[in-house]
């Protein structure tokens, strides 16, 4: 669940709800263990101002390094829909995966170059501010101006420092797969090898927190731990989806697709069309032409059941219904790696199989797609225990 809060350069910029939290646990982090290193004898309300603005600075920090994500994959003619900011971080929501090692390099890259940049733009900043006047950071003394400057200075180094480590899917994970995807040329290969040092490093870091823990730094060890478990998570997610994918690239939805669809016409009523529902018992049916059987859209069961009573027999389907371009639609010659991911992305358990007219020829679920890749497996690994 998140909230659009405008848009640069057609990407949506978007907020998560578990922004809430991170901002909290960040701005509380800040103002009772950072700044009163730096920032001496203020309240504690000054020190929470301090840890919100600079909380604020952080997120905003992290918005421009997604956003130099975006913008490198648009110069690559790779359409981005949106970037999230979430409790983790942020993540931009790129259309596909660049195949090409070049491209891949360049937009992972061009993110921890744009986090050292700002980095340094704010020790020149603090320079002018302050000058020469400290040479270590555990004697330094600062005004509450020069703490935020300061705090952007490490949190943006940190940042690109984090970001270039070669664990996927970090910066420095995707990074490393673009250089042996050079070097080997086999991309699928390339993604297990950088994956498997992602888990590696996830672990390594779970285990650093708990260090952290033990010897009594126990903000640092959570801190720590946290990272390492959505290291751990996101690459273990990533490589599953990523494997699915891949047993799915030479599968054609011509092959697969389920050519007994029942469908909605677009002249139904919603009490008509939740007659159906309950006939066949689907969660979701697509609504079609009456006269051509052009795919129109699709209509959820729970979205007709929110239409009062007495209004369901005076309003059409066709004004509630998910439109087309919002539905995961493919030709019967497509390959389904492409399409099965974009169901992933857009939570969605089906592909709607169309000629080239928009005519709707089938259907194919979520099920359909992890039953193949299941068997595929399974004719894989009997395969190599026979070698």
């Amino acid at each position: 669940m998140s909230l659009q809060i405008g848009r640069i350069r057609g990407i949506g910029i978007r907020l998560h709800f578990t922004l809430v939290i991170a901002f909290a646990l960040l701005a509380w982090t800040i103002s009772t263990y950072f700044m009163p290193q730096y920032v001496s004898d203020l309240s504690q309300m000054d020190y929470w101002v301090l840890g919100i603005v600079s909380t604020v600075l952080l997120f905003f920090s992290i918005l421009l390094h997604e956003l130099s994500h975006s913008l490198m994959s648009q110069r690559h003619g790779i359409p981005v829909k949106s970037i999230t900011l979430f409790i983790f971080g942020g993540v931009s929501d790129i259309s596909k995966e660049p195949k090409s090692p070049h491209k891949e390099f360049s937009i992972a890259i061009v993110g921890p170059i744009t986090s050292f940049l700002i980095s340094g733009i704010f020790a020149v900043l603090l320079f002018f501010l302050k000058g020469f006047e400290f040479t270590s950071f555990e004697n330094i003394q600062l005004t509450k101006t020069e703490a935020i400057v300061f705090y952007g200075i490490v949190i943006n180094l940190l940042l690109g420092i984090f970001n270039m480590i070669p664990a996927f899917p970090l910066d420095g994970g995707r990074i490393l797969r673009s250089i042996l995807v050079k070097i080997t040329g086999n991309f699928f290969r390339a993604t297990k090898i950088s994956t498997t040092i992602g888990i590696i490093f996830s672990y390594l870091f779970m285990g650093m927190g708990a260090v952290f823990l033990v010897a009594g730094n126990t903000v640092g060890g959570i801190w720590i731990m946290i990272l390492g478990w959505f290291l751990n998570n996101g690459v273990k997610t990533y490589r599953y989806y990523f494997e699915l994918q891949h047993l799915l690239q030479n599968v054609l939805a011509k092959d697969i697709m389920n050519t007994h669809v029942i469908a909605v016409k677009g002249s139904f009523s919603v009490e008509k069309t939740l007659d159906y529902f309950r006939v066949h018992l689907k969660s979701e049916l697509p609504i079609v032409d009456d006269d051509s059987g052009i795919l129109l859209g699709m209509i959820r069961n729970t979205d007709a059941l929110k239409i009062e009573e007495n209004q369901r027999n005076k309003i059409n389907v066709k004004e509630i219904m998910m439109p087309k371009n919002d539905l995961i639609v493919s030709l019967s010659d497509e390959k389904m790696d492409e399409a099965f991911m974009e169901m992933i992305k857009k939570r969605q358990g089906k592909v709607l199989v169309c000629d080239v007219t928009d005519k709707l020829l089938g259907i194919i679920s979520k099920t359909d797609l992890l039953a193949i890749a299941s068997e595929r497996q399974e004719y894989i690994q009997s395969t190599k225990s026979k070698l």
